[in-house]
């Protein structure tokens, strides 16, 4: 029996050990070392925080299921970014979408179609999609859509917009990968592609659709924060590939693909967002944690199989 089998629970969700308790003991930790911790509005600028990452990190998940990883979808970001600030406000929305759709095809046949490895497929596009978004918009700045803002900017029942979009963005996921057909397919593409296919699967189709997903995701992320910010910058999702990696990874997906759950994503996101927030309360330099989250990275894929998946 390997490491993983020994940390996580029986089934597909990857949940176990370590992606429960890590987040626990970082709010522990968090709640001793800074009396504001526990702070209404500091818990819901945590809250407003990770949003932006969980909404990537599900989008990382689905690829990673299926068998894949995409290393883009920061730049995906940052492409919306640019976008939506730098054409008619009545066109911000659909352009960026499109500009994202065209991205995961782009990388979803890449892999799929022409054999192109996952990681050097999505950094080429992570490439020249950072440098795209540089060209749209140079200097950071200009007007988001009021509208957009407006989505961001609200509250209800007590509760902020950012717990709604997760709210939203975590159950449709959910639902998408329980309980459809679609999404069972994706985790036996994923544990099996060739198993999959002697039964009927259109793997190349599911894989192309993960991508896409993918990207989508990374638009809508581009569309929370730069409404949350009131401001865009062609840099702004820099971060965000490698910080979806870790969070599905500190949750419990196999990057080998075929095992994962909504539920392991958002506690990976959580345990990254805690982390900062409580660096940043504590003073500790943001380097610091930037080496953290590789430290993170490395162990949570440690952990897991190099071989033999599926559940």
């Amino acid at each position: 029996m390997n490491r993983f089998n020994i940390l996580r629970f029986p089934g597909r969700s990857g949940l176990g050990v370590v992606a429960i308790s890590l987040p626990i003991a970082i709010f522990i930790f968090i709640s001793f070392a800074s009396p504001n911790f526990l702070n209404v509005q500091n818990i819901s600028n945590v809250n407003a925080q990770i949003t932006a990452l969980l909404i990537v990190a599900l989008g990382q998940m689905i690829v990673a299921i299926g068998g894949g990883i995409d290393l883009s979808v920061g730049s995906v970001l940052s492409l919306t970014s640019a976008i939506i600030v730098s054409v008619d406000p009545a066109l911000a929305v659909p352009l960026a979408l499109i500009a994202g759709l065209m991205v995961g095809l782009v990388n979803g046949v890449g892999v799929t179609v022409f054999a192109v490895h996952p990681l050097v497929m999505t950094l080429a596009s992570l490439t020249f999609l950072q440098g795209l978004a540089l060209l749209v918009l140079p200097v950071p700045g200009g007007d988001v859509p009021d509208y957009l803002e407006a989505m961001v900017d609200f509250s209800f029942l007590g509760l902020p917009a950012a717990f709604y979009w997760c709210l939203v963005f975590a159950a449709g996921t959910a639902i998408m990968l329980r309980s459809t057909r679609f999404g069972l397919r994706i985790f036996a593409v994923g544990a099996n592609d060739d198993n999959a296919a002697r039964n009927g699967v259109n793997v190349i189709f599911h894989r192309i659709s993960c991508y896409v997903l993918c990207s989508l995701g990374g638009v809508m992320a581009g569309f929370f924060l730069s409404a949350r910010v009131a401001s865009a910058d062609a840099t702004m999702g820099a971060n965000f590939g490698l910080e979806s990696v870790t969070a599905i990874a500190l949750g419990g997906v196999l990057l080998a693909g075929g095992i994962g759950s909504v539920t392991g994503v958002i506690a990976g996101t959580v345990a990254l967002g805690l982390m900062t927030n409580g660096m940043n309360l504590i003073g500790v330099s943001p380097f610091i944690r930037a080496a953290a989250t590789g430290v993170l990275l490395l162990a949570a894929i440690s952990l897991q199989p190099r071989k033999a998946i599926g559940a």
